[in-house]
């Protein structure tokens, strides 16, 4: 009714304002009427201003361009009127002589050269037959015998259409660049056609002159030939501007084409996306066209600036204009209303207040949570007798989205709560938990609609109540009932994971009561023995499955670490979400130890504790299988102790245990994890090594390294047993591969090594495989005459000339060679590995030092030898070694060598690893004086950005570059390469395996002016290398 009695007033105002509305809206039309007019005037009036100023501002731009154009074309035009005038010198010169036949005019070129040198614009000038076949050129007749017929510019020279003729831009592929060509057509005294002068004009010409042009800001100029190609621009863009560049675009496609004198207009930049103002000149009687470009934004740009100043002018004027008369109007308004405005806001007042106070003292009495909500979900209202139920301070929730206030797992729920509120008008009841002020509680929430007078939505009321005693107590029974039935270990955990509760079988397994587990998070039981992946694996099927079951090492209050069983389960509602956890524990300690004491003695032997003959027998297979999957080759060792029954005989079995078992751990200690050690019975041990190699040879020699060292092992174990005690081992070694032998073939093998390696009398091993054997005992041999031939003087120095450009000897490589007394000279390549691999490499490296240093000494005392340099190689082993600088430094001291003229030749596997403390090394000996030169360069791995920090003299080409460099384009490239980075670096270069005249040519005619080779001389020994040098004639 109240409602009623507001819309009667409101309407008896409107009756009563009438006549004062219609004297309103009739002034209201005149003030804007007015407004209007005035406003078009003066729009009028600025857009005519702003109009004259554009066309004057493009008009300048016009002007500046059209004069740069005029400029540029008549530059263009002399430019072209150098070539002319030097064609037509050669048209005057044959109009005096005549046409010269092709032995004359290859005698031309002289006459060409000096016609080409007046006109630096001209790549090259030539002279042309009747037939386009070219008779004589500059540039040392460079291009005589092309053909040029085929050419356009030719043809309508030929045919009488033009006397002279600029072709337009075209590619040379000999030159690889762009060029004109300017034709001069050649006739005799009756005019008929003999032939043409033609020049080939370099457009680089137009490039450089143009690029130092001085331009305006936004300016650009260009050349462009009539096939769209950019001769020359001005600012460059890279390679957009190149010359030759092909451009696209309306104003080039548009106007080119249609071959217009002189062009002006606004277009798009096909460069730079530019909208530019174009002057297009055509360069009379020449093939090119300048076009002159101005940015629209630099033409415009005061213009714009004072258009902006004029129209902000404007704009403020018709503002003005319009607020005063809006002003005025809404004044007239205002008045009219604001009394009937003030009536119906003191009426509204007092019967909000009314509704207001009755409302409160309704809500003041209900003990549950009220809250209103808008249709946006934002908080309009809130009642809450205790204020600990609430999230914050009423102050602060009002206004706030629910989303805003609650967790976002809450929020979801809240979410899918409101929208059946909203659509199907029904009331929603919820169960939650929630932290507020006073802590976390549980509440119980209807939900219900509010709706208009017309049945319209218009908001939600939620009514809450704390059940959070009636909750706890409901699951206090629960959890009794749950946790004390069972006669297992129990804890009870939230759904956070927290501890709730314990039983007591649970204090007695780990040692924790219950007070000091509630609250905390199981993770205190962790031992570290599993990964974080195990135990997101477990929550992962805890969640998808609702439980999981398995082993888990956990930790008691004591610190023992201990296997359980551990079962959880996850405890739902009724709505299905989650609230609890139930984790029941069984100590498994006893019954894994047995399993554990059951697995020891079916797997391993009771006396030394490794694999016992069972399971070595499965990892032999495993093993075989391994060795045919990957084509390797592994190993199977028998290893039996010598005389050990007359030790048990002698010392009792006691001491056999012991020896066998410090055997068994020294043994193990030798090998890889992935080895195997067993004892197969008595004395006799077992090794499986799996893999070692895919080739057989490198196989058997890893399987007798690690023989040897097994068998040095079981000598040294006596002294842990007894000093009285003297030991030895004999080893039988078979190879396993993939022909497919079975598990007993293969013991048997190396049983039968191991009875033949007894029979060789005892502490030493045998092969079963006979060929690999001999092999084997060969490069025993080998090794062992190497030890002997420092000392029985067996090694020699062989030198080998190197020399330069005219063929003079200027030093020398020292090579070692090895005088074996049976074999005679051994191959370096033989004997060289070996010598690094048994590490006797830094010894006898040593020693070549030393000799080729007392060498050098003797030469630098005779005249004939004094200007002799002398190359040592240094080998990577050798040079890595701790004390290499300090003994080489001591061969120095004895030697009293000139270390200027010592070059020490490194390799670049010298720098794979270490690479900082080779080039110290380097250094401190760079300091003494000697020389570096860097030995088989490209072969191997180097780093150039390192090469050029190293303090190298010399690069030395490796000989399997030279031997191919005529017959491989590679291979030159690569020493063509070699020889530029030399001088590069200024370092000398020298080629090595100079075998013919031709390679010692090319080498020359590409930069490199050292040698060595068969060509000049093969490795001698000393006096046959020094006899040149004492001939009377040397």
């Amino acid at each position: 009714m109240p409602i009623v009695n507001v819309m009667v007033k409101y309407d008896e105002n409107i009756e009563r304002e009438k006549l004062a509305y219609s004297s309103f809206r009739r002034q209201r039309r005149n003030a804007y009427a007015l407004y209007i007019l005035a406003s078009l005037l003066l729009c009028s009036l600025f857009g005519w201003f702003l109009h004259e100023q554009h066309a004057q501002e493009i008009g300048a731009a016009e002007a500046h361009s059209a004069a740069r154009a005029s400029v540029i074309s008549e530059w263009v035009k002399s430019v072209f009127s150098q070539s002319n005038q030097a064609l037509s010198n050669i048209a005057e010169l044959i109009d005096i002589e005549g046409m010269p036949d092709e032995n004359a005019a290859a005698n031309m070129t002289a006459t060409l050269n000096d016609r080409h040198r007046y006109a630096p614009s001209i790549q090259a000038i030539g002279l042309l037959n009747d037939e386009g076949i070219v008779l004589a050129s500059s540039d040392n007749n460079r291009y005589r015998g092309n053909d040029l017929s085929s050419t356009d510019y030719f043809d309508a020279l030929r045919r009488n259409q033009q006397v002279e003729v600029v072709a337009p831009l075209a590619w040379s592929a000999t030159e690889q660049g762009y060029f004109f060509h300017h034709g001069l057509r050649l006739t005799d005294a009756e005019d008929n056609f003999i032939g043409v002068a033609l020049a080939r004009v370099n457009p680089q010409i137009f490039v450089d002159t143009l690029s130092q042009m001085q331009i305006q800001n936004g300016e650009s100029i260009a050349l462009v030939d009539p096939m769209h190609k950019l001769v020359a621009r001005n600012p460059q863009l890279g390679e957009r501007t190149r010359i030759g560049a092909q451009l696209v675009g309306p104003v080039t496609e548009g106007l080119l084409d249609k071959g217009q004198g002189t062009w002006t207009g606004v277009q798009a930049s096909s460069l730079d996306h530019h909208d530019r103002l174009f002057w297009i000149q055509r360069v009379e009687n020449y093939p090119l066209w300048v076009v002159v470009g101005m940015d629209m934004e630099i033409v415009l740009a005061e213009w714009r600036q004072h258009s902006a100043i004029l129209l902000g002018i404007l704009l403020i004027i018709v503002l003005l204009g319009f607020w005063s008369v809006r002003h005025y109007v809404n004044r007239l308004k205002l008045e009219l209303l604001l009394q009937q405005r003030l009536e119906e806001r003191e009426q509204a007042q007092a019967k909000a207040q009314e509704r207001e106070s009755y409302l409160k003292a309704l809500i003041h009495s209900i003990q549950d949570m009220i809250l209103v909500f808008d249709t946006h979900n934002r908080l309009t209202y809130v009642h809450a007798l205790e204020q600990g139920l609430m999230l914050e301070s009423e102050e602060n929730l009002l206004g706030k989205h629910y989303a805003d206030m609650l967790p976002s797992d809450l929020t979801k729920r809240f979410d899918a709560v409101f929208e059946k509120v909203r659509w199907y008008r029904q009331a929603v009841t919820l169960e939650y938990s929630l932290v507020v002020k006073s802590g976390e509680l549980v509440f119980q929430t209807v939900a219900s609609p509010l709706v208009n007078s017309d049945g319209s939505f218009s908001g939600t009321l939620l009514v809450a109540r704390d059940i959070t005693e009636a909750k706890r107590s409901e699951l206090e029974l629960s959890i009794a009932a749950a946790a004390f039935q069972a006669h297992l270990g129990i804890i009870i955990a939230d759904a956070r994971g927290k501890i709730l509760k314990a039983n007591p079988m649970f204090t007695q397994i780990t040692g924790y009561t219950e007070a000091e587990v509630v609250g905390r998070d199981p993770h205190m039981f962790s031992s570290g023995h599993h990964g974080p992946g195990f135990y997101r694996q477990l929550w992962r099927s805890v969640k998808k499955h609702g439980r999981w079951e398995g082993e888990v090492w956990n930790q008691r209050k004591n610190g023992d670490v201990f296997p359980e069983w551990v079962a959880i389960s996850s405890i739902t509602n009724d709505d299905n979400q989650l609230t609890h956890y139930v984790a029941t524990v069984i100590d498994i300690s006893e019954r894994k130890a047995a399993e554990q004491e059951i697995h020891q003695l079916a797997f391993y032997d009771s006396v030394t504790g490794v694999a016992n003959r069972r399971l070595f027998m499965d990892r032999l297979e495993m093993a075989l299988k391994d060795v045919i999957r990957h084509r390797s080759y592994g190993a199977l060792l028998f290893i039996d102790i010598d005389h050990f029954k007359q030790i048990n005989d002698v010392y009792g079995h006691p001491i056999g245990d012991r020896l066998l078992k410090g055997v068994a751990s020294q043994l193990g200690q030798q090998l890889r994890e992935s080895d195997t050690l067993a004892r197969l019975g008595g004395d006799e041990f077992a090794v499986l090594v799996p893999s070692l190699n895919t080739d057989p040879v490198k196989a058997a020699q890893l399987a007798e390294r690690i023989a040897h060292k097994l068998m040095a092992v079981i000598r040294r174990t006596s002294a842990l047993i007894n000093h009285s005690i003297s030991i030895s081992a004999s080893v039988g070694i078979t190879l396993l591969n993939d022909n497919r032998v079975e598990q007993d073939e293969y013991l048997q093998q190396a049983d039968m090594a191991l009875f033949e390696a007894k029979a060789k009398g005892r502490d030493t091993l045998c092969f079963f495989d006979p060929a690999m054997q001999a092999a084997l005992l060969t490069s025993i041999h080998l090794e062992r005459d190497l030890r002997r031939a420092l000392a029985l003087e067996q090694w020699q120095l062989y030198y080998q000339p190197q020399v330069d450009i005219s063929g003079q000897v200027t030093g020398a490589e020292a090579l070692l060679r090895w005088q074996h007394p049976e074999r005679g000279l051994v191959s370096p390549g033989e004997f060289i590995p070996l010598l690094e691999s048994t590490g006797l490499i830094s010894e006898v490296g040593e020693w070549v030092l030393e000799n080729a240093c007392y060498q050098l000494a003797r030469w630098a005392q005779q005249p004939a030898f004094c200007h002799l340099t002398l190359s040592v190689n240094i080998s990577p082993l050798q040079f890595h070694d701790a004390d290499f600088l300090a003994r080489v430094e001591a061969v120095f001291a004895r030697t009293q060598a000139p270390l200027e003229r010592l070059k020490l030749e490194v390799t670049e596997s010298l720098f794979v690893e270490a690479r900082d403390n080779a080039r110290d090394k380097m250094l401190s000996l760079k300091a003494l004086g000697v020389r570096f030169s860097l030995d088989d360069f490209g072969t191997g791995y180097s780093s150039l950005a390192y090469l050029a920090q190293l303090p190298l003299d010399q690069l030395k080409i490796d000989q399997s570059f030279v031997q191919q460099v005529l017959g491989s384009s590679a291979n030159a490239a690569i020493v063509e390469s070699t020889i530029v980075l030399a001088e590069s670096l200024s370092l000398d270069v020298i080629a090595e395996g100079v075998e013919t005249q031709a390679q010692q040519a090319w080498l020359l005619e590409h930069g490199c002016h050292a040698y060595q080779g068969y060509l000049f001389g093969r490795p001698v020994p000393l006096e046959v290398f020094e006899a040149p040098f004492r001939a009377p004639d040397a």
